[in-house]
């Protein structure tokens, strides 16, 4: 700064009284809730809300973060999944019959839109699928478009 140049003026260093920061953050950055934070009595849950079944109350003073596993609901998989949004495609390449009429019925359209979406899917999910269900998807990808390839051709 140059002298006789007023920090003011200038826009730098120039402390304003008249802003005041408050954190209003009830963590700490280990998670920890801070003491110096009161309860707003707004956000505050109130008394009679349902709990979560299977969650432990902890007490007052010892309030961390839950890690609970990411399970599958029971009795239902990720090769479920799989499977039943590439039955429509199948359906819709007439590689199965249709449930009303017992024929099969070419859907070229239907069924790349099911491929494409099982795609998405694969797209969506990568980096937290097993090396088992990425394997699956992929091979169930390739069968459908190896087919829509074959029909596409046939029925053009």
């Amino acid at each position: 700064m140059a002298e006789g140049e007023n920090p003011e003026e200038t826009g730098q260093d120039s402390p304003n009284p008249s802003i005041k920061v408050t954190d209003r953050r009830h963590f700490t950055r280990d998670g920890e809730r801070r003491a110096e934070v009161d309860e707003d009595p707004e956000s505050a849950a109130p008394t009679g809300a349902p709990s979560i079944p299977g969650e432990a109350r902890k007490p007052r003073g010892e309030t961390k973060f839950e890690h609970r596993p990411l399970d599958e609901p029971e009795g239902v998989d990720f090769t479920m999944l799989i499977n039943a949004m590439a039955h429509p495609a199948l359906l819709y390449l007439g590689e199965i019959p249709h449930p009303a009429t017992g024929q099969p019925a070419l859907d070229l359209e239907g069924a790349r839109i099911q491929i494409d979406m099982l795609d998405l899917l694969r797209v969506k999910c990568r980096g937290n699928m097993t090396p088992q269900e990425d394997n699956l998807l992929e091979s169930v990808l390739h069968q459908l478009r190896m087919r829509y390839v074959a029909r596409s051709g046939s029925a053009g």
